[in-house]
C-alpha cells in the first residue's frame, strides 16, 4: 500500500521534550518530515544549519574555487556546546555506554541532549527575535507569536518549508501540531494552523469548486455526462472504496481503478459501436436517459458478471434472486432498480450455455426464462421482472471483454481463465484471458442523491474570495452562487418525476 505521508510541526520548547521523546520512540524513523520551532538558546550543540558544520570543520570538503581569499578572512567560532554523555556516546558510536540516562536527571537539561533522531537541514527553525529565559526578550504572550508569524523573515521561511515538504509528499494525509499553548508559541501556533487551514485545507474545496462550475456547464452544453469514481465517496476526499464481488483491487493505484472504469465504457458503448447494432447510434442513448433534462447519469460495471462454470444462464440468473449484479462507478449514487431509466450492455455469455435442452432440463423447465431462445431474451426476461416501472434498453454481445498486459492482475484465484467463476481455484500458471462483462449507465432518483451531497459540502464555502486562484482567474462571486443554485435545480429535477 502506498505511504500517506504526515508533516509534523513542533512549536515550543516542552513540544520539544515531547517531541523528541516521540521520535526516539520511532528509531526507525532516523530523519522525520518534521518542521520544529524554539527560541535562541535552546538548541545547545544541534545546528540550525544542519550539517553546514560538518563542512566548515573539515577543509577537504571546501569547494576548490573560492571566490574569497581564505588567508585574509577573518573567522569568529563560537565556543563549541557542550554535549550530555548521552549524545557523546551515541557521537562515539560506543553502545557499551550510550545508556546514559542518569546524565539526563537535571533540572537544567535541554530537550537536545537526549536527541537521539537526526535532523535535516529544513527541520530546526530558530526564533531569533526572543531568547530563552531572557527577562528582556521574553515571548511570553499570544500576540507575540501572532506577531512573529506577520514578520516576512520568520513566516515567509518557514512557509517555504512547509511547502518543501508537502511538494515531496504523494498522498499527504495532513499535518500533526504540538504547540505550547501557555506562552507566545500558543499565537505562532494559532497562526500557523490558520494559514494551513486556508492553504491546504480548502485544497478539497478546491475540487469541489471545480466540479460544481464544470457541471454547470455540463448540464448547459452536453447531452449526457456521468462522474467516475471508484469510491462511494467521491467528494471531499475519497475514503470509502467500493466493493467489487470477485475482484481484489487497491483503490489507491491509479492504474487499478481506471481499469475497472475503462472496462465499464467499453461494455456500455457497444450499444452504438457494434456492428450487430448499426441503427443504434449515440444520440438514441442520450434521449433514452436524458428524459426531462435529466443531463447526469450513473454508471455501473459487472466484472466479471457472475457466470459459473458449471452452471447454464438461466440457473445463474435465478441465483441472483431478483437483484442485479452491477455496482456504481459513480458516486453517492446507489443505483436503484425501480422506477429508472438502464442503457445496459451485456457481453461474453456463450449462446450454447443458455439452458438444458428439453429432455434434460428437468427443474429448468419451471422457470419462466425457459421459454427464451437466446441470451439477448433471457436477460430481457429477468430485467423487466426485476426492475419495476423502468425503462430498459439491452444490448448484448457473445463475445468476452480479452484481458491482456497490461491489464492489472486483480482477478481472484476463483476466476478462471475463461472468466467464469469456479469453486476451484485458478492454476498458478494461468491468468485471466477473457471475462464476462455487465455495464451501464442508469438515471433515476438515485442521481438526486449525488447532487445533494455535493451542494452540502460547497454551501459551505461563503465566499469564493478565499480561494484567492478562482478570484484572481475571474469567477466572480455571483457566478458561482448560480452555480450552487444550479445543483438544486438538478437535484429537483430528479425528485419531481417518476417514469
Amino acid at each position: 500500500m502506498a505511504s500517506r505521508e504526515i508533516l509534523t510541526i513542533q512549536l515550543g520548547h516542552y513540544a520539544n521534550f515531547v517531541g523528541t521523546h516521540w521520535w526516539n520512540i520511532q528509531k526507525t524513523t532516523y530523519t522525520p518530515r518534521l518542521l520544529l520551532a524554539d527560541l535562541k538558546g535552546t538548541l545547545g550543540y544541534l545546528s540550525e544549519e544542519g550539517n553546514i558544520n560538518d563542512i566548515l570543520e573539515n577543509p577537504s570538503n571546501l569547494p576548490v574555487d573560492l571566490l574569497w581569499d581564505e588567508n585574509k578572512v577573518e573567522k569568529i567560532v563560537e565556543p563549541a556546546a557542550e554535549k550530555s554523555l548521552f549524545v557523546q556516546n551515541l557521537d562515539s558510536k560506543d553502545t557499551e555506554t550510550v545508556d546514559a540516562s542518569n546524565d539526563l536527571e537535571n533540572e537544567n537539561n535541554k530537550w537536545v541532549d537526549y536527541l537521539y533522531t537526526r535532523y535535516n537541514q529544513r527541520t530546526v527553525n530558530v526564533v531569533t527575535e526572543y531568547e530563552h529565559k531572557s527577562e528582556t526578550t521574553a515571548f511570553e504572550t499570544f500576540p507575540c507569536g501572532q506577531n512573529l508569524w506577520k514578520t516576512d523573515q520568520f513566516q515567509n521561511d518557514f512557509i517555504e518549508r512547509i511547502r518543501n515538504y508537502v511538494e515531496e509528499c504523494n498522498m499527504m494525509q495532513g499535518f500533526q501540531v504540538l504547540m505550547d499553548a501557555d506562552n507566545g508559541f500558543g499565537g505562532l501556533s494559532a497562526a500557523c494552523i490558520e494559514y494551513l487551514r486556508d492553504e491546504y485545507g480548502k485544497t478539497d474545496y478546491a475540487k469541489i469548486i471545480n466540479m460544481v462550475v464544470c457541471w454547470k456547464h455540463l448540464n448547459e452544453n452536453s447531452s449526457l455526462f456521468s462522474p467516475l469514481c471508484c469510491d462511494f465517496n467521491g467528494w471531499p476526499v475519497p475514503n470509502n472504496p467500493r466493493k467489487f464481488e470477485n475482484i481484489v483491487y487497491k483503490p489507491e493505484l491509479k492504474y487499478h481503478t481506471s481499469a475497472l472504469m475503462a472496462t465499464a465504457l467499453d461494455t456500455l458503448s457497444i450499444r452504438y459501436r457494434n456492428r450487430k447494432y448499426a441503427s443504434s447510434v449515440l444520440s438514441d442513448l442520450c434521449a433514452d436517459l436524458n428524459k426531462l433534462g435529466r443531463k447526469a447519469v450513473a454508471t455501473s460495471v459487472s466484472v466479471p458478471f457472475p457466470m459459473n462454470t458449471t452452471m447454464d444462464f438461466i440457473d445463474v440468473l435465478d441465483n441472483l434472486d431478483g437483484r442485479c449484479p452491477w455496482e456504481s462507478l459513480t458516486p453517492y449514487c446507489k443505483i436503484d432498480q425501480d422506477c429508472s431509466m438502464h442503457s445496459v450492455s451485456l457481453r461474453g455469455i456463450p449462446e450454447d450455455r443458455l439452458k438444458r435442452p428439453l429432455k434434460d432440463a428437468a427443474n429448468q423447465m419451471n422457470k419462466g426464462g425457459y421459454r427464451c431462445s437466446n441470451v439477448h431474451e433471457m436477460m430481457s426476461l429477468y430485467l423487466d421482472s426485476s426492475c419495476i416501472r423502468s425503462g430498459i434498453h439491452l444490448t448484448n454481445t457473445e463475445r468476452p471483454m480479452i484481458v491482456k498486459n497490461p491489464y492489472p492482475k486483480i482477478f481472484e484465484s476463483n476466476v478462471q481463465q475463461s472468466g467464469f467463476l469456479s469453486d476451484s481455484p485458478r492454476p498458478n500458471d494461468t491468468n485471466v484471458a477473457t471475462v464476462p462483462v455487465m455495464a451501464g449507465l442508469h438515471s433515476g432518483k438515485f442521481v438526486a442523491d449525488m447532487y445533494h451531497s455535493l451542494h452540502e459540502n460547497v454551501r459551505r464555502i461563503r465566499s469564493i474570495n478565499r480561494f484567492h486562484s478562482f478570484a484572481d482567474s475571474g469567477l466572480e462571486q455571483d457566478e458561482f452562487e448560480e452555480c450552487i443554485h444550479n445543483l438544486l435545480d438538478c437535484k429537483e429535477n430528479y425528485e419531481e418525476h417518476d417514469y
